[in-house]
């Protein structure tokens, strides 16, 4: 199904029921897009892929350090 059969089918969807069945449709299909266009960002120029790449293989060679999330503003 291509985005815009999509985004039309999600309009219907929200617009036609209160169905928990369709919110949750419509709430994967979301998170589907929301991915995906992190991805794409992240992937959008050379220099942010070979960042991204970069990071993926240091964090499969296991140079990494653990953080506390209460650390990140300090």
């Amino acid at each position: 199904m291509n985005v815009q059969a999509e985004k039309l089918e999600l309009m219907q969807l929200l617009l036609s029921t209160d169905s928990e069945d369709a919110l949750k449709k419509v709430k994967a299909i979301l998170k589907k897009y929301a991915g995906k266009s992190e991805t794409e960002y992240l992937l959008s120029t050379e220099a942010n892929s070979k960042h991204l790449l970069q990071s993926i293989d240091e964090l499969n060679n296991g140079n990494k350090k653990a953080i506390k999330t209460k650390d990140l503003w300090k």
